[in-house]
């Protein structure tokens, strides 16, 4: 799905980390990624203890963060209280009473509540929760002394690629969906 149409403002919204004991070996997995798989130099990268900006390796697209926000809120609000009022046109076409009697209050109810429930759905899509447990194991890795190789993926087909290749080398992995 192209960027400008999804609902996350993301480029490479799938992620997968590999956690290493030596950067010889993080950096050798790294240059068997690019070259073997269809990702890019710019997408595998190997976070050391020592990085100053270890968030920023993890995590490089805080802007479209801010247009996973701005788009899920817009489109999941909408599609919210459209939702709603299609299940008023359901509800009226079935006769029910209050609706019936009610018409302009139950629709407008209805669409509201749709939309809350659409709006309370792009929180949790914004949040992110997938990328919780691939942050904090591997910030905890490099806490710990270790090097984290990371992949940011553009496509769920490039995430395969990569995770592929990582289990071959039988190394701890967290991944976002």
């Amino acid at each position: 799905m192209k960027p400008s149409v999804s609902i996350t403002g993301e480029h490479q919204a799938h992620k997968v980390a590999a956690i290493f004991e030596t950067e010889s070996d993080a950096n050798g997995v790294a240059q068997t990624l690019s070259r073997d798989t269809s990702l890019d130099d710019e997408q595998v990268l190997v976070v050391t203890p020592h990085d100053q900006h270890q968030g920023e390796a993890l995590e490089p697209e805080n802007k479209g963060i801010w247009h996973t926000l701005l788009r899920s809120h817009l489109w999941l609000g909408v599609s919210g209280a459209i939702a709603g009022f299609i299940l008023f046109l359901i509800l009226s076409a079935a006769g029910v009473g209050f609706v019936v009697q009610n018409t302009m209050a139950a629709a407008a109810v209805l669409a509201a509540l749709g939309g809350v429930l659409g709006l309370l759905l792009a929180g949790g899509v914004t949040l992110r929760p997938d990328h919780t447990p691939y942050v904090v194991k591997a910030q905890t890795a490099l806490t710990e002394g270790k090097y984290v190789l990371t992949v940011h993926a553009s496509s769920s087909e490039q995430l395969k690629e990569a995770t592929t290749v990582l289990k071959n080398r039988n190394v701890k992995l967290v991944r976002t969906i």
